[in-house]
């Protein structure tokens, strides 16, 4: 299934190339669980009990036995907080049961920021105990680290080749990141952090990506990527080149949970809860004792506007009394 599905590039119509063969289990990991998930990989690490042979044609789609694949993935820098349980992780718990799941923690997103290695490792192990004990069930998710199946960053460099520069110029956060921290300081593993998010989804032919209202706009550019390559190399042209023709990428939608989608910070009404927000007042983490979350809801800041604002005594009152 992962040769047929990237043979379609040219640079991969041999079906002994490293990145179709290094796909082949990541590609349908149904009920894949890397045992190297604590650990650095190694050859011999990763038990794969996928339940679709490579060799076997994919079930098509009307079939009623085949769920809709969802993908997901929350970043291990900083701390995982109430925003990041709210937004994503507590709708996982109920997607598992009814989709097919995939998700991971994405540690290559983390580094287009500086970071210390040994943290880096040890917040990668952190985060994947918080996926279970906020009830990710390994039998019913598949649940990985994003570095350990390489096929991630090697689809993202045949998707930048197909990504115009004038797309990523027009992201939203690498216009904010690079504006407050300046051109010098700024990598360009931020600029193309949109192509890696495309080819986490891309690369599982995932059906819906559970999004925050701030991402919507990198699934619109996966979208649009999707379409893009699906017309470049697996429309009637490359087929009589001799591809195979046919779409190569299922053209994903997005998934917005009704309530909790956009948590906003403690400090700033007008910015959502952040891990990389430099105070830890902004946010409150999964892991903060009861009396540092009673206190940093005290302190937290209630209005964005500025002056006062009269109201109904009886309004004061009652909102004294909750106080």
């Amino acid at each position: 299934m992962a040769r047929s599905l990237l043979s379609h590039f040219p640079i991969l119509s041999n079906s002994t190339s490293p990145l179709a063969s290094s796909l082949s289990c990541a590609i349908a990991p149904s009920k894949c669980f890397p045992r190297h998930l604590f650990g650095r990989p190694k050859a011999s690490s990763f038990q794969c009990l996928c339940t679709l042979s490579v060799s076997e044609p994919a079930v098509p789609e009307t079939s009623s036995s085949v769920r809709k694949r969802i993908v997901s993935g929350v970043q291990p820098t900083g701390s995982i907080h109430l925003g990041n349980y709210l937004g994503a992780i507590k709708n996982w718990i109920e997607l598992q049961n009814s989709y097919d799941t995939l998700f991971f923690i994405v540690d290559l997103h983390a580094i287009t920021l500086p970071y210390e290695t040994q943290q880096l490792a040890k917040s990668t192990r952190d985060t994947a105990a918080i996926y279970l004990a906020c009830g990710v069930d390994t039998s019913k998710a598949s649940v990985f680290v994003q570095s350990h199946v390489r096929a991630h960053v090697e689809l993202m460099w045949l998707l930048s080749s197909a990504t115009p520069i004038g797309w990523l110029n027009k992201m939203i956060q690498f216009k904010e990141k690079s504006r407050k921290a300046g051109d010098e300081n700024v990598s360009v593993s931020l600029l193309t952090y949109p192509v890696l998010m495309a080819s986490d989804i891309l690369l599982y032919q995932s059906d819906f990506v559970p999004v925050g209202e701030d991402q919507k706009q990198h699934l619109e550019l996966t979208r649009e990527l999707a379409e893009r390559v699906n017309y470049l190399y697996g429309g009637r042209k490359w087929k009589k080149l001799g591809g195979r023709g046919g779409a190569i990428f299922k053209v994903p939608e997005p998934l917005i949970p009704p309530a909790g989608a956009r948590v906003m910070s403690l400090t700033d009404g007008l910015s959502k809860m952040s891990k990389s927000s430099p105070s830890d007042q902004s946010r409150i983490n999964l892991l903060d004792s009861k009396d540092v979350i009673a206190n940093k809801i005290k302190r937290c800041k209630t209005d964005s506007s500025t002056g006062l604002i009269f109201a109904p005594s009886t309004f004061i009152i009652s909102a004294v009394s909750m106080l």
